[in-house]
């Protein structure tokens, strides 16, 4: 873990950008994660911060994962209570307690290469408007889709958008909604040419979720389909964020 002096320096300067994990029994890519980061030249750690929040993870929390010497400022979170796919709520605590203007959120398996990162620290970034990257494969470099769920935006805008709505908790695929919402409320920009590198479960088996599944049960979907209508409609309360207690744990 860093020394004394490295940490009170690191912290001594505001971080220009927060980049925001939500994890989930992850330890792998965690690792992974971490030896990258750490490979991340002086001059940019100091101008960053690490978010990363851990969604009640039941037997592989965050904290627990060996954090090598020489990171950037770090923080983690832990949701209390372990609800599935509640990775909203994470995104959102993320959110809020980042220290930066500036939030780049993605998923733990996708690596920031530091070209992208020079990139997006040197870049003038504005209120109203979100920015979406390109993508490659992390083993082999290849092409491939641009991730949906990856977002560079102010803080402000985040919270202009509404945040993740965390009615869903507990309901697979809905942070489509804050997507949505977003092209509602922002404009987007995408920058091809920056791009993150997906490492995928084929390469590393805890890159993605693999202890809980992806298929919501019969009354779980109807109802995900009924309130995302009755929200539509009005019928229903508006986004709601920042609903599950959570604690720093470093």
């Amino acid at each position: 873990m860093d020394g004394p002096e490295e940490s009170q320096s690191n912290a001594a300067v505001s971080p220009e950008l927060s980049i925001v994990f939500a994890y989930y029994e992850n330890p792998q890519m965690l690792e992974l994660q971490w030896d990258e980061i750490c490979r991340y030249p002086e001059d940019v750690k100091a101008r960053i911060e690490i978010v990363l929040v851990d969604d009640a993870s039941p037997s592989h929390p965050a904290a627990g994962v060996d954090r090598p010497d020489g990171l950037p400022e770090v923080s983690i979170f832990r949701i209390r209570q372990d609800i599935p796919w509640n990775q909203d709520a994470a995104r959102n605590i993320g959110a809020y307690e980042a220290k930066a203007p500036t939030l780049l959120l993605t998923d733990i398996d996708h690596v920031v290469p530091v070209e992208t990162l020079r990139a997006l620290l040197d870049s003038d970034l504005v209120d109203g408007a979100f920015y979406t990257l390109g993508r490659v494969k992390y083993f082999g470099g290849h092409q491939s889709e641009p991730h949906p769920n990856s977002y560079l935006l102010t803080k402000q805008t985040y919270w202009e958008i509404g945040g993740h709505d965390e009615d869903f908790a507990g309901i697979y695929g809905k942070d489509f909604l804050f997507r949505k919402r977003a092209f509602q409320k922002a404009q987007e920009h995408h920058l091809p040419h920056l791009v993150l590198a997906r490492v995928g479960s084929t390469a590393i088996a805890d890159a993605g979720t693999r202890t809980i599944g992806r298929d919501n049960s019969a009354g779980r979907k109807v109802w995900g389909y009924l309130l995302e209508w009755l929200k539509k409609a009005r019928l229903w309360r508006g986004v709601q964020t920042l609903k599950h207690p959570y604690d720093r744990v470093v």
